[in-house]
């Protein structure tokens, strides 16, 4: 039951809005279809590996949580650091996601 609690909630407060803020923003910068295509795959692993590491030390996921809620952190670096399978993908679409949408 703690476990799904706390899947939920990466969910709501992590994943839901990290697949939204990358596909706007790829999307907007007109990324590769390929970058967009692996991040989308980073984005969706995520979750059981962020459940496994926050019902662990869940101070963490509060921590982490109210540091992407404050900008003290972003979904791209929180997702870089816990998730390996993010690290390339990430990496190839960081040249998109650090420029300005303008």
């Amino acid at each position: 039951m703690f476990r799904d609690l706390f899947l939920t909630l990466i969910n709501l407060l992590i994943i839901e809005p990290a697949q939204t803020e990358f596909s706007a923003r790829l999307t907007q910068l007109g990324a590769p279809p390929t970058i967009m295509r692996d991040v989308g795959s980073c984005v969706s692993a995520a979750p059981p590996v962020l459940t496994e590491i926050y019902t662990g030390d869940p101070v963490r996921g509060v921590l982490t949580a109210a540091r992407i809620w404050t900008g003290l952190t972003t979904y791209q670096a929180v997702l870089q650091a816990d998730v390996p399978r993010c690290g390339p993908a990430l990496q190839a679409a960081q040249p998109y996601l650090s420029r300005s949408g303008s």
